[in-house]
Order: structure tokens, then C-alpha cells, then sequence
């Protein structure tokens, strides 16, 4: 009886590839960034919740969107892969990281959280820009940006590098970006980290 197998072996790598590009989606390590950056600086455990809610809310509504362009035939995945899926993701859920930004603003008083939203809408209004060249990983961007809001907790920070780089791998390996969108992705999202130190400090 034949056992492990090449191509039992391949989809085991991708299942892999699959899980950590699930735990390792924009909205899960963005709300759990926030909410450690929340409650390790000062913000009351009312802020936290609202920090917290707010973050579930605008990751519901972006989810919500992309199951209902699969669910409508527009997209052919939820990871919006071809060009003009990638467009509209972009167009959505920056123009809603920014209404989200005024938002948590008005709800907290606290700046670090607004301005990270602000940040985040930012680098997707970047990846559509660059659309035309190049198909910025979000995945990686957001990876690389959620460990810079961290800064400067170096045990965070070390599981930060260690996801980003689970990631990069995983999105290689389930074919939804070559080399050069990974690249762009690791570089965005360091720029994007780098203004947010620049603007909370």
C-alpha cells in the first residue's frame, strides 16, 4: 500500500500554504496588532473595546464585500486575484480604511489607531497605483505594517518577522503572486510602517 506519496506530500504543503494565509489575512493581524498597541499604551478598557469593535466591524464589512463579489460571479475567489478584482478590493476597503479612520478618531480621541486606519487606506490606494506593474501581496504588506505598530516590543516584533516571512512563503506557494508582488509587498509595508512611527512619535 502506497503512502505519502509525492502528491500527498504537495497537498500537505499547500493545506499548509492555505492556513497560514488564513490566520495571516490583513484583518486578523491587524485587529490583534491593535488591540495589543491599545491596551499595552495607556488606552482605557473602554477604548480597547471600542478599538477592538470597530476593527471586527470594518473586518466584517470588507469579508462580507468579497463573499458577496464571489457569491455574484464578479470575482472568482476571495483573495481577488485577477487585475480588475484586485481593483475594486482596493477601491473598497481603502476608501472604507478612511471613513473608518474618522471613525474609531471620533469614537476614542486617541490618535495611534486613526492614524494607522489612515495608513492602511494609504497603502491601498499604493497597490492600485501600482496595479499596472506590479500585484502588491497585501497579505505581506499588512503582515510587515501590523509588526511595525509593535515597535518597539522586540517580542512581537520577532513573531511579526517570523509570520511575514510564513507568509511570503505561503503565498508562493498557493500561486496567488510571483516573486516581484512579495517583494513590493515586503517593501510597501515597511514604508507604511516607517510614516506611521514618523507620525505617532
Amino acid at each position: 500500500m502506497n503512502s505519502g506519496g509525492p502528491r500527498d506530500r504537495e497537498n500537505a504543503v499547500v493545506a499548509i500554504a492555505r492556513a497560514i494565509s488564513i490566520i495571516g489575512h490583513p484583518v486578523v493581524l491587524l485587529l490583534v496588532a491593535a488591540l495589543i498597541v491599545a491596551s499595552t499604551r495607556g488606552s482605557t478598557p473602554r477604548q480597547v473595546w471600542l478599538v477592538g469593535g470597530a476593527l471586527v466591524a470594518f473586518g466584517s464589512i470588507v469579508l462580507g464585500f468579497s463573499w458577496m463579489q464571489v457569491r455574484a460571479g464578479r470575482w472568482s475567489h476571495m483573495d481577488a486575484s485577477a487585475r480588475e478584482e484586485r481593483t475594486s478590493l482596493n477601491v473598497f476597503s481603502g476608501t472604507l480604511c478612511m471613513l473608518g479612520a474618522l471613525v474609531v478618531w471620533k469614537m476614542t480621541h486617541r490618535s495611534e489607531m486613526p492614524i494607522a486606519l489612515a495608513v492602511s487606506g494609504a497603502i491601498f490606494a499604493v497597490a492600485l497605483i501600482l496595479a499596472s506593474w506590479v500585484k502588491v501581496s497585501l497579505h505581506v504588506s499588512f503582515s510587515v505594517f501590523a509588526t511595525a505598530l509593535l515597535w518597539p516590543d522586540r517580542v512581537a516584533i520577532a513573531v511579526g518577522v517570523l509570520v511575514t516571512a510564513a507568509l511570503m512563503w505561503s503565498r508562493l506557494v498557493l500561486g496567488r503572486h510571483v516573486p516581484a508582488d512579495v517583494v513590493a509587498g515586503l517593501v510597501l509595508g515597511a514604508i507604511a510602517g516607517g510614516t506611521y512611527q514618523a507620525w505617532v512619535d
